[in-house]
């Protein structure tokens, strides 16, 4: 395997991000989930909308509409009308969908509340602030260089 030239701690850091990654994948996949579908559950609530998934969790449409989709034919979900859009409908979850939901997010919040808590207030905040400050510096030379490669033109 190609070894990719990082510095030590951004080796480190992309290693230990790469692991959690994998945890998640697992326990996703001991509850016949997928790493992005358990998000989804882990954010459906009576009401909520495929456009409200979308936008909270940066995943595609598309990628978000088969998980939707996979839940109602699992019976999780019903799809209703949306009061507030008609061109959307409302996500209902159906009494499998919330017992199949409380037997799987309380372990994943739980495990992530407490680890965020085994942190001092400082520590939660200079983690916080430096992920924040890497994710906003990483996203904008992305941009940049996906504007150099489009020949400085926006698609």
């Amino acid at each position: 395997m190609k070894e990719l030239d990082r510095p030590k701690n951004l080796k480190r850091f992309y290693l230990a991000w790469q692991r959690l990654n994998h945890v998640y994948e697992e326990f996703a996949k001991k509850q016949d989930l997928t790493y992005i579908s358990m998000f989804i559950l882990q954010l459906i609530d009576d009401g909520t909308t495929q456009k409200e998934l979308c936008d909270t969790l940066y995943f595609p449409k598309q990628t978000v509409n088969k998980v939707i989709l996979s839940f109602e034919k699992k019976g999780y979900i019903t799809l209703a009308p949306n009061p507030r859009d008609k061109r959307s409908r409302s996500i209902m979850m159906t009494k499998k969908g919330r017992e199949f939901q409380s037997a799987v997010i309380p372990a994943i919040e739980r495990a992530e509340l407490e680890t965020f808590a085994s942190l001092s207030e400082q520590e939660q905040q200079i983690m916080t602030d430096l992920w924040e400050k890497y994710t906003d510096t990483c996203i904008s030379k992305l941009n940049n260089a996906m504007q150099v490669q489009n020949g400085g033109k926006d698609r």
